[in-house]
């Protein structure tokens, strides 16, 4: 199991590199001008919430980790109590209201956080050439991070509302 966790932080840390590299080419390439020139936007920069959140977003998501591992992983901090399995730990943990909105603040994040890697992702594959093309993009999107985040969010309120014991 812990060789998993040092593999998953392994692939997170390449994540970030790649998200600061790609970060500073595309600032390098604009010449320091801001992106998404638009009249349609307040300050004339176009992005959605899931872009202009990617950032720190990306915090919670790396604190969540962090307790995540720390909690089920290792059984190191013990919320509900101490338990000794990972089933256990995860009842009693959301259990408390307060274990499920951290963990709700978090699935938000990651959320958000895919909805704009998937855009991102099938427009650098090619996919947005279009106007009709960019709705069905937003369309599967949303979606996808819907339903990404719709399933991480059922286990802890069925067991803080008591479907699950």
């Amino acid at each position: 199991m812990a060789v998993t966790g040092l593999i998953l932080i392994g692939y997170l840390l390449a994540h970030m590199y790649a998200a600061f590299t790609l970060w500073s080419r595309a600032r390098k390439a604009r010449g320091g001008v801001r992106r998404y020139r638009s009249n349609k936007a307040r300050l004339g920069v176009q992005r959605t919430y899931a872009s202009f959140t990617l950032r720190w977003g990306g915090v919670v998501i790396v604190l969540f980790v962090i307790y995540h591992l720390l909690h089920l992983t290792w059984n190191i901090i013990h919320p509900g109590g101490a338990a000794a399995t990972p089933y256990d730990r995860v009842v009693n943990g959301f259990q408390i209201w307060s274990v499920v909105l951290a963990y709700t603040i978090a699935v938000l994040a990651v959320g958000l956080h895919v909805r704009h890697g998937t855009w991102s992702a099938l427009t650098t594959l090619g996919a947005n050439t279009s106007s009709l093309a960019r709705q069905r993009l937003n369309v599967i999107a949303y979606a996808v991070a819907g339903l990404l985040t719709i399933g991480f969010l059922l286990p802890p309120f069925a067991i803080l509302f008591g479907f699950v014991s």
